[in-house]
C-alpha cells in the first residue's frame, strides 16, 4: 500500500522529506474562487512540490447543498466540474467526497429522498470524474458531522446502487471507531474500496490520544484485498497541537505506520 499524508500545500515539503508517498489537500487549496491565470501559478506549485498530490478532498462547500428541499444541481455541477478538471491538473487520481455539510438533511426532511439525492449527487460527480481521468470516493462520517451516510456497510450499498465505473468508496478509521462500526465491513466492501483514510496514531512524538487498532484495521484491508492509497489525516486533531515545524512528526508519524502498509 501507498502512504500518503493529508496536508496543505504549505506542509508538502515536509511531507515529501518526511518520506510519505503521496499527499492528499482540500478542494480548496485549488482556489476555485479565483481565475484561470490565478489557478495556473496554484497548479505549477503543485506540480513542482517534492511530492505528489494524488488526492484531493472536501469536495463540496457546506453551503452547496446536495440534499434537502434546496439543491440547485446546475450550481453543484459547475463547482463539480471545475474542482475535478483542477485536481487532475495538479495530479491528482481521488476525489473525496465526504462533505458533510453538503449531504446534511434538514430536520424532518425524508431520509429516503435524502439518499436518493445524495445518490444523484455521486452519479452527477462520477459521470464528470470519468471525463477527468478521476475517481470520486464516497466517505462515510460520523453522526456528529452528518446525519447522512455514517457507515462503510452503507455505502457499499450506495455504490452498488449507482453502479458506476468511477464511483467507489472510502473507509475512515477515525469515522469508523466513532461510530463503533466492525472492520468486518471492510472486508465485506471489498473492491468497492479506492482510497482509505487512516487516523493519527498516538505514539510518544505526538499529543496523547486514542489507541486505535491500526494491526485490526489493515488485517481488515488485506481481507477486502486492498493494496492502494492510504492517507492519514489529523483525527482527531494530535498534530493541530503541535507548534512550528511538522517535519519531526511526519516522520515518527510515517515510521510508525509504514510496516503495516508493508504487511
Amino acid at each position: 500500500m501507498k502512504l500518503g499524508v493529508c496536508t496543505s500545500i504549505e506542509g508538502l515539503a515536509d511531507a515529501a522529506a518526511a518520506g510519505f508517498d503521496f499527499a492528499e489537500m482540500p478542494v480548496s487549496s485549488l482556489a476555485l474562487e479565483k481565475g484561470e491565470a490565478d489557478f495556473a501559478a496554484i497548479r505549477q506549485g503543485i506540480l513542482s512540490a517534492p511530492i505528489r498530490v494524488e488526492v484531493f478532498n472536501c469536495f463540496l462547500p457546506g453551503s452547496l447543498k446536495v440534499t434537502g428541499p434546496a439543491v440547485d444541481l446546475e450550481a453543484v455541477r459547475r463547482h463539480m466540474e471545475a474542482a475535478l478538471r483542477r485536481a487532475a491538473e495538479a495530479g491528482a487520481a481521488i476525489m473525496v467526497f465526504g462533505s458533510g455539510g453538503a449531504r446534511s438533511l434538514p430536520e424532518g426532511f425524508s431520509v429516503d429522498r435524502g439518499w436518493s439525492q445524495l445518490a444523484e449527487a455521486a452519479r452527477l460527480a462520477a459521470d464528470i470524474a470519468v471525463r477527468n481521468k478521476m475517481t470520486v470516493v464516497m466517505e462515510p462520517l460520523f453522526k456528529q458531522a452528518c446525519n447522512l451516510f455514517n457507515r462503510v456497510e452503507q455505502g457499499a450499498v450506495l455504490v452498488d446502487r449507482i453502479g458506476h465505473p468511477r464511483l467507489r468508496l472510502l473507509a475512515d478509521m477515525f469515522h469508523m471507531a466513532r461510530e463503533q462500526e466492525p472492520f468486518d465491513d471492510i472486508a465485506a466492501a471489498g473492491e468497492r474500496l479506492a482510497h482509505i483514510h487512516l487516523a493519527m496514531p498516538s505514539i510518544p512524538e505526538m499529543a496523547e490520544g486514542v489507541a486505535y487498532d491500526f494491526p485490526g484495521f489493515f488485517a481488515a484491508l488485506r481481507q477486502a484485498g486492498y493494496d492502494g492509497r492510504v492517507s492519514v489525516e489529523d483525527n482527531p486533531g494530535l498534530l493541530a497541537k503541535r507548534i512550528g515545524s511538522r517535519l519531526n512528526a511526519y516522520r515518527a508519524v510515517r515510521e510508525y505506520l509504514a510496516p503495516f502498509c508493508r504487511g
